[in-house]
């Protein structure tokens, strides 16, 4: 039983493709939690990161992850770049020599979903997690079924069997970065779910792969509304665990009192006396709570400087 991950960013792009600067630091914000042994728990060595592969290489990773994987393991595929859809309705993930001709996309540079798809589906494992921050990226579970191959041991270490899809935006929606972060805006809100335990929505010590959709998705659309992160879970892949959080740390109970009461980025008095409270009961230092409550509030800042 493994936890296996490939990460995948792509930053620099042939003309006609903007570049993603933020793409590249997606993946190691990503790698840097997941093998982090008090969050995701994976083992370094079975953690991919390529940055900028060109088709060939990513295409290869893709499928050698698929195919060298056991029932048991977690497999989990994370990519950040530019998706792309043709007249078709099928979607392409970009790599660093994809082009496009006239604005037509040459499919021979980029990695289609239906190629992703097969592979998955003659994969032997039973936990996949799909994470794309993308341009129409909820164009990538179109007619991808769910396979059942007999009953497998549950782990609580793992969770459900299933596939999820997790989508940075729908199948029509440009995906956004944004100027005030070194992330790409849905990446950075998933490393935070994780790294600082908030994904952790019903407190179980366990962040499932759609507590940390919820949280990630509640975040964008607060500092993003037009864009629409998407979860698409196939059996019971939303109850696969892919990190574990601090449920007993001060730092995060109070993070989720700050979450309860915060209020289009500001506080009520009655919620302002509460939280005051709250630092001198968890002990917590006034620079520690401080900053705890400036990333909550976060978001809401980013949509009104975007008002602005």
């Amino acid at each position: 039983m493994a936890k296996v991950a490939l990460l995948i960013g792509i930053s620099e792009y042939e003309p006609g493709l903007a570049r993603l600067p933020n793409a590249v630091n997606d993946v190691e914000a990503m790698r840097r939690v997941l093998v982090n042994p008090e969050m995701g728990d994976f083992a370094e060595a079975d953690v991919t990161m390529l940055k900028n592969p060109q088709r060939q290489e990513m295409e290869s990773a893709i499928y050698n992850l698929y195919a060298n994987c056991q029932k048991d393991d977690l497999v989990l595929f994370y990519f950040s770049g530019h998706g792309v859809t043709v007249e078709s309705g099928d979607f392409y993930l970009s790599t660093s020599i994809t082009v496009k001709n006239q604005g037509k996309l040459n499919p021979t540079s980029a990695v289609a979903a239906t190629s992703v798809h097969s592979w998955m589906n003659h994969s032997k494992s039973k936990r996949l997690v799909i994470i794309l921050d993308c341009c129409f990226s909820g164009a990538f579970a179109k007619g991808l079924t769910a396979k059942d191959s007999g009953t497998i041991d549950l782990q609580q270490y793992l969770g459900g069997e299933g596939r999820a899809i997790l989508t940075a935006s729908t199948s029509t929606q440009y995906a956004f970065e944004s100027d005030g972060l070194q992330l790409s805006i849905y990446t950075h809100y998933l490393v935070e779910g994780i790294e600082k335990g908030a994904a952790d929505i019903d407190g179980d010590g366990l962040i499932a792969v759609d507590e940390l959709h919820r949280y990630a998705k509640s975040k964008v659309q607060e500092a993003s509304p037009a864009m629409t992160p998407e979860f698409y879970p196939f059996k019971d892949g939303y109850r696969i665990f892919l990190a574990k959080s601090p449920k007993d740390d001060p730092s995060l109970k109070y993070r989720k009192q700050v979450e309860r009461f915060n209020r289009a980025g500001k506080f009520s008095i009655p919620a302002r006396r509460l939280l005051d409270s709250l630092r001198l009961t968890f002990n917590l230092a006034s620079d520690v709570a401080d900053a705890i409550e400036a990333e909550v509030q976060q978001p809401y800042r980013e949509y009104q400087r975007k008002l602005e």
